[in-house]
């Protein structure tokens, strides 16, 4: 990691800043500054304020507490479009992307050359121009849309997006979370040779193992608190995380990173022989009650379209799909949610929470479905009881069930979800990325509540880009490339490195 070239005036300065939203305080008294080339990485437990101190500094939140200065003057962050004027840049946690227009178009919005009229050519060049300039984002193709796009490469058109304006701040907000390993490292070294250049960068990410790769500084937020603040030598791996979390959720993190091995009963509950859907063939693939299947593969190797298909979200073109070896034919998600098939999915921004209705109303959608409404009518006692003791046990911030989902962090709103599916009582449920963007505490509470759902005998398929995750939680694991299966693992099998050859192609090149 590169020295910091430290100036005396500060890059980026917030003093005293306090946010609340209705009767909560998010952020107390909140003090940060970063100097030109710093990478100061900003951490917490989900629901700590990372993402609001940073909306703040976007100019999304104008209503606070406290001062913003920009290279020693003071500034005025009404809008984004301020935060723009001022060099302040936003990677979001929650892609921001439009996805009818084509990535082109998404990079330059709002800077599109021309003058009178919109110039097609001349902006895909200067989109061209920007995409060639970093290394990892040569994969794009400029004249897709980005709704055809995977949630990996719509990451990379944020990057570009941001990367096109003039920006001396940089917030990147879990910008590797949907990267390969690959990817990070390119990103590592982006970050570098940006703030060589005098850029000041915020890195906010739950991979605590990258904050010590890439930082010069750490500011841990716990409760809306600045906890403990300096450079990256101060802190260590277990004191980065006992600073996050309280005693309780320290324990459940280091519980969770443990297990031993369970006898699985062969009671298939969900079963695909030979089923082929769009960009998926021939998927042989069996899951017993209270099993926890992994599907392992690099972004596009099929393992999301297997998740759909298996919850009525693609169309089977060829084969069957057998619940409790009778065959079905889902036509929608609703039908799969009939036979208790549930999707936890990719995105929780665009298929998954409803951002204008209530974190209660977010809970009980699958659940009307599935008793929680006989005769059409809501059981309003049993669903309030339901909600209330859902909220609690899932430890869910703000502890407010009638507030706005779209007030809640990003990881809050993936235990949303988890509550979504867990109300719905689910025989099978289909996680796609459950833990992706939470914190080390809220991943542990995931994968315990996941745990308790499988011991009760709820059949459960795990997708991960984390082969750590699916090591610590699978029976097996089953490994996709170019939308087939190409290998299983038993869980006395499985080790990492067996796990990247056969992703990578390794392991069938050294037997060829």
């Amino acid at each position: 990691m590169p020295e910091a070239s430290i100036a005396v005036t500060p890059r980026v300065e917030m003093i005293g800043i306090s946010q609340t939203f209705g009767t909560t305080k998010v952020l107390d008294n909140v003090d940060l500054s970063i100097a030109p080339s710093e990478i100061r990485a900003l951490v917490g437990q989900n629901g700590a304020g990372k993402s609001t101190l940073m909306k703040i500094l976007g100019g999304i939140y104008p209503e606070h507490e406290g001062a913003v200065r920009i290279d020693g003057h003071e500034a005025t962050l009404t809008s984004p479009r301020d935060a723009l004027r001022e060099g302040i840049g936003l990677i979001h946690q929650e892609l921001s992307l439009i996805p009818s227009m084509t990535v082109a178009e998404n990079i330059m919005l709002g800077i599109e050359p021309g003058r009178a009229i919109y110039a097609k050519t001349s902006t895909r060049e200067a989109a061209r121009s920007v995409i060639s300039a970093v290394p990892m984002l040569a994969q794009l193709p400029v004249d897709a849309l980005v709704s055809e796009l995977s949630t990996g490469l719509q990451q990379r058109v944020e990057i570009a997006k941001v990367l096109s304006r003039d920006v001396k701040v940089l917030v990147m907000d879990e910008p590797t979370a949907r990267l390969s390993g690959p990817e990070r490292s390119d990103l590592r070294d982006l970050m570098v040779e940006l703030a060589s250049g005098g850029m000041a960068i915020v890195y906010i990410s739950h991979f605590l193992e990258e904050i010590f790769q890439s930082c010069h500084s750490a500011t841990v937020l716990r409760n809306g608190l600045v906890v403990d603040s300096g450079p990256i030598e101060n802190f260590s791996l277990r004191s980065m995380t006992r600073a996050m979390l309280n005693e309780e959720l320290a324990a459940e993190e280091a519980a969770a990173t443990s297990r031993s091995d369970r006898h699985i009963v062969e009671k298939p509950v969900i079963r695909l022989s030979a089923v082929s859907s769009a960009r998926v063939t021939d998927i042989d693939l069996v899951v017993n009650a209270g099993e926890f299947v992994g599907l392992a593969g690099l972004v596009g190797s099929g393992r999301t379209r297997v998740a759909r298909t298996l919850v009525g979200a693609e169309r089977v073109l060829r084969g069957r799909i057998l619940v409790d070896d009778k065959p079905v034919s889902f036509q929608s998600p609703r039908a799969a949610l009939a036979q208790g098939i549930v999707l936890v999915p990719e995105s929780r921004k665009t298929e998954g929470i409803i951002g204008s209705a209530t974190a209660a109303k977010n809970m009980i959608l699958m659940a009307l479905d599935r008793g929680m409404a006989p005769w059409g009518v809501v059981a309003k006692k049993r669903s309030i009881a339901a909600i209330s003791d859902t909220f609690s046990g899932l430890q869910i911030r703000p502890a407010d069930p009638m507030l706005e989902a779209k007030r809640f962090s990003g990881g809050n709103q993936q235990k949303l979800l988890l509550a979504r599916v867990l109300l719905a009582k689910p025989r099978v449920i289909v996680a796609d990325q459950p833990t992706a963007g939470v914190d080390v505490g809220t991943k542990a509470q995931i994968h315990r509540l996941l745990r308790t759902a499988g011991a009760d005998g709820t059949a459960i398929v795990v997708i991960s880009d984390d082969l750590d995750e699916l090591i610590a939680l699978c029976d097996r694991i089953v490994v996709m490339k170019n939308g087939r299966i190409i290998g299983e693992y038993p869980r006395s099998e499985i080790t990492r490195q067996s796990l990247i050859d056969q992703m990578s192609g390794a392991e069938s090149a050294q037997t060829s």
